[in-house]
């Protein structure tokens, strides 16, 4: 879905015209049009769909307190659009968006029927990324936080590349999940990448219920063979 500014130039424009549609929905006005993915049995996608439709079934069956309990917990956790406006999402919105990466990187079974109560313990202050110490292809990751990470919690690692030269700026698309290590440990080495060439990396903190930090990019190119 593609989010603008005043859709066809009207910020009362609704329907539909040549695949698009204008509407208004919680937060402003938005156009929509259906998307054509290009790869559509990309590995992990057919799992991340039925974490979806589960989530969306197990929302069906939460009670009316707790589906205002995540009402709540949206109206006091206002996300940044594209445009880096606040926008206040529904309680079903943060309740899959929480529980999707619970299951995802914290491996939880089924996810919270209730919101979290408290905001992440850690988060980055500084990543860096250096040509790794050890074998050819690698990439030495470490960082500094702030708070204190908790061994059940999870740092996730996410790489962009491989690319011919270095970059002013990273591709956000081209970002893929690498691994993750214990919210404990404030250093990792990414393997198995091409000799040669650059690479973006970033990481942020996982809290075990879903929430999240912002992420902190570099970029690097791995250690070649000697």
């Amino acid at each position: 879905m593609a989010v603008v500014k005043s859709p066809f130039m009207s910020l009362d424009a609704r329907g539909s015209v040549s695949g698009l549609t204008a509407s208004f929905v919680r937060g402003g006005n938005v156009m929509k049009g259906k998307a054509n993915p290009g790869t559509k049995f990309e590995p992990g996608q057919n799992k991340a769909r039925s974490v979806l439709g589960f989530l969306s079934r197990q929302w069906g069956e939460l009670t009316t307190g707790e589906r205002d309990s995540w009402d709540a917990w949206a109206i006091d956790h206002p996300g940044t659009d594209k445009f880096g406006d606040p926008f206040i999402m529904s309680g079903f919105n943060a309740y899959v968006m929480l529980n999707h990466t619970a299951i995802r990187i914290a491996e939880v079974g089924e996810g919270y029927d209730l919101p979290p109560e408290d905001p992440p313990v850690a988060s980055i202050s500084v990543l860096n990324a250096e040509t790794g110490a050890g074998n050819a292809g690698e990439v030495d990751l470490t960082w500094s936080e702030v708070g204190t990470g908790e061994a059940n919690d999870w740092w996730e690692i996410q790489v962009a590349g491989p690319f011919q030269s270095a970059g002013r700026k990273s591709v956000e698309a081209r970002f893929k999940y690498v691994q993750k290590v214990a919210g404990n440990v404030a250093l990792d080495t990414v393997a198995d990448l091409d000799e040669g060439f650059w690479y973006w990396f970033r990481v942020r903190y996982v809290e075990s219920h879903g929430q999240i930090s912002a992420w902190h990019v570099k970029q690097a190119t791995p250690k070649l063979t000697i």
